[in-house]
């Protein structure tokens, strides 16, 4: 196999990897591009978390927060240098954004109850902190 095959396999099997470990955080915090949902954009909070079964258990989820940018842009931010999580008791280390993305905040209403959680959002853009394994963003730090 010559020099390019190898390198080609390489990379194809490192992208692999990230999308297997980021799986369950791109299902609970990647949209990109921003859903549509019906009945307005004032409506996305309560549709994107059932949408993406982040109400179970008998429970509304308080706060999630979508991030509008792709896998690989979140993933690279796992290349910089490493400061401590505040939102994880596993990870030992998250890593900053380079720059500022664009997120939607979801914060639950107060006395909301499953199954019909309701919630309010926040648009922003602001820097996030991610946890990561093997190159793989796992965790959005609070």
């Amino acid at each position: 196999m010559n020099l390019t095959w190898t390198l080609l396999f390489l990379f194809l099997l490192l992208e692999q990897t990230v999308f297997t470990l980021s799986l369950p955080f791109s299902r609970r915090h990647i949209d990109n591009p921003v859903s549509w949902v019906p009945g307005g954009h004032h409506r996305y909070c309560d549709v994107m978390m059932r949408r993406r079964w982040l109400i179970r258990g008998g429970k509304c989820k308080q706060i999630n927060t979508f991030i509008h940018e792709d896998l690989a842009t979140i993933a690279d931010f796992c290349r910089t240098p490493p400061v401590p999580c505040t939102g994880s008791r596993s990870l030992q280390s998250c890593h900053n954004s380079t720059r500022d993305v664009s997120v939607t905040d979801c914060f639950a209403r107060a006395g909301t109850r499953p199954p019909y959680c309701h919630y309010h959002k926040k648009d922003s853009t602001r820097p996030i902190r991610v946890g990561c394994e093997e190159g793989a963003p796992v965790h959005l730090d609070a």
